[in-house]
């Protein structure tokens, strides 16, 4: 008698087990976005508690609205346009404006619980500089760190927001090496084109 309720309970898991893997999330389409970010750029670095190195530092704030397509397999690629200013003060330079476009392809996981991660795949953060100062330079950026997000029941909303900071490092045609610590956040609306 214990045997086969034992053989029972299992069979009741094992069909618990697949159906909540068949109902685990999914994370596949086009989605708009918009977001903030905010970053903190020192030209000598940071120390191990994140503490700007040197006496030239500064920060900027901007806004970014895009695409990020989510090809379903893991993988996707991201287009945004982005408006920054740098308020005062700022070492060496005059406060102002700038605008750009990058883009980049990354890599994301799915939760069971509805949460996910985002990563920019190495070497493909990449961008050019529409306005301001440094018009029509190019730029690439490294180290982004992880974003975590959250996945709407429908699937139709998404947000993600940096959790954990980290220092980026962006490289601008001319030769410029800056080093930054950003906090960002996005909303994703689901678009009616697959």
């Amino acid at each position: 008698m214990q045997r086969v309720f034992m053989l029972s309970v299992s069979a009741v898991v094992m069909i618990f087990a697949v159906n909540a893997a068949a109902d685990s999330p999914h994370l596949k389409g086009v989605y708009g976005f918009t977001g903030t970010d905010a970053c903190l750029v020192a030209p000598a670095g940071f120390n191990a508690e994140l503490q700007a190195l040197g006496t030239s530092v500064w920060s900027f704030s901007s806004n970014a609205e895009g695409i990020r397509t989510f090809n379903g397999d893991g993988t996707g690629t991201f287009k945004s346009t982005s408006v920054s200013i740098n308020p005062p003060p700022t070492p060496g330079f005059l406060p102002g404006a700038s605008s750009s476009n990058s883009s980049a392809s990354f890599t994301y996981k799915v939760n069971a619980d509805g949460s996910f991660t985002v990563t920019n795949a190495p070497g493909t953060d990449k961008g050019t500089v529409l306005t301001g100062p440094r018009k029509g330079q190019t730029f690439t950026v490294d180290n982004v760190p992880t974003a975590t997000g959250l996945i709407s029941e429908n699937g139709k909303t998404l947000t993600t927001a940096g959790l954990t900071p980290g220092v980026e490092t962006i490289t601008y045609s001319n030769g410029n090496v800056y080093y930054r610590i950003c906090h960002r956040s996005r909303v994703y609306i689901k678009l009616d084109i697959d």
